[in-house]
Order: C-alpha cells, then structure tokens, then sequence
C-alpha cells in the first residue's frame, strides 16, 4: 500500500512538471506571436509611411510633368483704392500656392479691355499648375457700375476680397495722389475744403475721392450678384499694424494651409510699414516711392466735416456686414 501511494506521487509531481513546461511553453507561443504581431504592425506602419512618400513624389512629379498654363482667376481683389490693394496682393503672394497677376488689368471696370474677352482677360493671369491660386487686383473695381454684374458672368462663385480703412484717412490719402499728381503736371491745385464741400458746407459725393469712401453705396451692388459670405472685408488699419492676422484671415477664406510666416516681413520706419521677403531669399519687396508718404494738410475743421458726414454711410457698411470698425 505503501509503495502504490509512493507512485501515486511521483505520478502526480511527473503530471505538475508537465503541466508546468505546458503552460510555459504557450506563454513561450504567446510571447513570440505578440512580438510578430508588433513586428507586424510596425511593418504595417512603415509601408504605409513608404507608400504616402510614394504617393507625395508621385503627386509633385506630376506637378513638375504638368505643363503651365493661364487661368482665370479664382480670387479678385476688388478694392478699395488708397486702402493697401497693392501691399496686400504682395503679402498674400507669399504663399506658395498663391500666384498674382503683376499689374492692375481693369478688365471688368472698361469697355475697352472687356469687348477684348476672356481669353485676352486669361492671357494676362501668371503661369499656374493645378493647385495654385490666381489672383487679379483692381482696386476700380469696387466702384465700377459695371464689374459687379461682368464677374458674376464669368464666374457666380468666385472669391472677392476687399480691404478698407477709415474713409477719412482714406479720402485724405486719395487727395493727397491727386494733389502730387497735378503737381508733378504744374497744374492749379485747389483745397481740399473746396473740392470736397459745397458751398454750405455739405459733402460733394461725385468729387471722386469722397465718392470712392462712401463703402455702403459700392457694396450694395457688389451684393445684388454675390453672397455676403463670397467676399472677404480685410481691416486696412489693421493690416498697418499687425497684417500677419488679417493674413491667416485670407488663407482660411482661401482654405489654404497657413504658409506665411513673421519671419517673411518686417516693419519699414521710415515708410511706416511693412515690407515682405519670400522664402526664397530674395530681397525684402517694398512698396514704391509713392507709398507711404506724407499725407496733405486739409485742416481739422475739414477732417471733422469728413468725419461727421461719412458716419452715416459707415453706419449702413457696418449693418451690411455685420461687423464694426472703430472709424
């Protein structure tokens, strides 16, 4: 009896030693099946990292195969004159994605160049591959009877951008190109008080340079033929001072990734602005001689007529679009 319970025993231990290398040898399985299926997964990951590298050079070999061509312009900078037209196409142009065309076309504002037809129109746009953004600035635009109705033509649902300042800032400085223009041409020059006033005092809205700052008048036009949410009102004061801010606003109504960097500009004290340098290394561009200088002296007692006259005119621009500006 005695030796039976002895080999019931050693049966038993025999069965535990066999138990115990069984049940390691599957935690031995399982471990080497969890380290394959992490090898696995990292073998995953980096095929999928090699095949989107793939895809990417595919993407910008075809960008470089892709001929260049002209297109019409998928954004237009409609204005308004003497508010940064021309510092804003620079800086946007930083991006890029985002080709200008060089040069003020006045396409949509004359009867000249419009009866010449999109492809002349076409032929005056930057050479662009699919992906890139045009863009045409004609600050005449915005005040022209008859761009509002010619673009919606050509294309209802193209992108508008219009930058504006206070308009008596505004109409000073648009003085201030004629009072330098007829200068430079030896021709009289009249006060500002003069040309802008009647005679009792009340503002003359077809002198050209308080014509172009009544904002409420232009845009109700522009508004008969596109959506609110179609045009892009970019604060010029704003942009003076901080125009990185009023650029990341661009880039989102354009759904273009933020590219444009503080780096990429720097303020300019003796023009009071700033200039901006691609990331290309090329030199800083600058706006010419004619901007940036001195404004005319019209008088404060002229600058509060502007001021109190313009108030209800901004009032409806400010209704029109929803948004206040401290003028």
């Amino acid at each position: 009896m005695k030796h039976k319970m002895n080999e019931n025993v050693a049966a038993s231990a025999v069965s535990r030693k066999y138990l115990f290398l069984g049940a390691f040898g599957v935690f031995l399985l399982l471990v080497i099946f969890l380290v394959d299926l992490d090898q696995l997964r990292i073998n995953a990951v980096q095929n999928l990292q090699i095949d989107a590298l793939a895809k990417e050079y595919r993407r910008l070999a075809s960008l470089l195969e892709e001929k260049k061509t002209r297109r019409l312009p998928h954004c237009i900078i409609i204005g308004a004159r003497k508010c940064g037209t021309r510092a804003l196409l620079d800086a946007i142009a930083l991006h890029p994605l985002v080709k200008p065309a060089r040069y003020e076309v006045h396409y949509f504002d004359s009867n000249e160049t419009y009866t010449r037809g999109y492809d002349w129109y076409t032929a005056q746009m930057p050479l662009t591959v699919s992906g890139e953004i045009t863009i045409e600035k004609t600050p005449g635009y915005f005040t022209s009877s008859m761009a509002p109705e010619r673009i919606y033509h050509m294309n209802e649902s193209i992108k508008l951008i219009l930058i504006v300042r206070n308009p008596v800032v505004r109409t000073i400085s648009d003085f201030t190109q004629v009072h330098y223009t007829k200068q430079a041409k030896n021709k009289t020059q009249l006060p500002f008080a003069s040309v802008a006033f009647s005679k009792s005092g009340l503002l003359l809205e077809n002198y050209k340079p308080v014509r172009n700052s009544l904002y409420s008048k232009h845009l109700l036009r522009w508004l008969k033929y596109f959506p609110l949410d179609q045009i892009l009102i970019v604060d010029g004061d704003h942009f003076i001072s901080e125009p990185l801010a009023e650029l990341r606003r661009v880039e989102r109504f354009l759904h273009l990734e933020p590219e444009i960097h503080s780096s990429q500009m720097y303020f300019n004290r003796t023009k009071g602005f700033f200039c901006f340098r691609h990331a290309d290394g090329k030199p800083p561009k600058c706006l010419g001689e004619t901007k940036g200088r001195s404004h005319v002296e019209i008088g404060e007692a002229a600058e509060n007529n502007l001021r109190r006259q313009f108030a209800p005119y901004n009032e409806k621009f400010f209704s029109l679009i929803g948004h206040r500006f401290d003028w």
